[in-house]
């Protein structure tokens, strides 16, 4: 067995995987805490607490974390959207776990996953884009991942599409993640709709959804997807691959984001490749890949 952690931007998910990539079981709780400290105390010892019960159930042969940011030598630098800096993770995890313990980046643990086991099984050449709290990816190219040797590389969610354009919290203007991550999203939808900035992504989802044919939801939907397209092009005029995954919490506003993509996809002036553009897949892991991703072997 292999326990994965995934801790993102806005929660922790923490599942027992087995050799077929099989979450056995699998807990999540939610971050809401402002304090960076306390923050960084609670996850600590959250995390500590799960592996500790998971252990004393299961023979684990290795603990794999998928983690936003840059993780080196089991060190975390600049997790940004939780503000989060030099955090030597794999220190906190050996207080509990002495065999092989692995940190990567979430994008990328979400993206091996869905490589091995799910919608990018069958290509080649795939790009694999988390839309969530920020947006992160991973890149494949002839089947293998592609590895920079300076930090993690393909963070494709500070790539620039506007310029001058909204503050990103990474410090530059006009990132991909400030126009098209769920957060940003979600953020505009409960502005426009005066709605309790503390409601859950479900009962906003059943909001917009009845509400969705009314212009001002209207006009931030095909915002929200023209931005994406723009960023989908340079991605496709860079790396060509045969599809592009997407996945974190965008599958599960799928219902008003699908179609509409797949609907402006289709528009001619967008890519240089125009006849043989990559196939759009929707992940079929969802919330999962990261948990399941953290324990592949790299």
């Amino acid at each position: 067995m292999k326990i994965g952690i995934d801790l993102g931007g806005s929660h922790i998910g923490i599942g027992l995987v087995n050799e077929e990539g099989k979450i056995i079981e699998k807990k999540e709780i939610d971050l809401n805490l402002k304090d960076t400290t306390k923050l960084t105390l609670f996850i600590e010892q959250y995390i500590l607490q799960e592996i500790k019960r998971m252990l004393l159930k299961n023979e684990v042969e290795l603990i794999g974390v998928a983690i936003p940011g840059n993780p080196k030598e089991g060190k975390v630098t600049r997790l940004i959207n939780l503000g989060i800096d030099n955090w030597d993770l794999k220190a906190i995890i050996e207080k509990e776990f002495t065999g092989e313990i692995q940190i990567r980046n979430d994008g990328k643990c979400a993206g091996i996953a869905e490589k091995y086991y799910g919608s990018l099984k069958p290509y080649q050449d795939a790009v694999f884009l988390c839309l969530g709290t920020g947006i992160g990816g991973a890149c494949f190219i002839q089947g293998k991942e592609l590895i920079v040797n300076k930090n993690s590389g393909f963070e494709v969610g500070h790539m620039v599409i506007q310029k001058n354009g909204i503050q990103c919290n990474c410090g530059k203007k006009g990132c991909f993640e400030t126009y098209c991550s769920i957060k940003r999203l979600k953020m505009q939808l409960i502005q426009v709709l005066s709605l309790n900035e503390n409601i859950t992504g479900k009962e906003l989802l059943e909001i917009v959804t009845r509400r969705k044919e009314e212009q001002v939801i209207q006009t931030i939907l095909q915002e929200y997807i023209e931005n994406l397209i723009v960023s989908l092009s340079n991605i496709i005029d860079m790396l060509n691959p045969q599809a592009i995954c997407f996945g974190g919490s965008f599958v599960y506003f799928k219902d008003i984001l699908y179609k509409l993509l797949l609907e402006e996809y289709q528009k001619p002036q967008y890519a240089f490749y125009k006849k043989n553009l990559p196939q759009l897949k929707l992940a079929m892991l969802g919330n999962d890949a990261g948990i399941i991703g953290a324990t592949i072997k790299s």
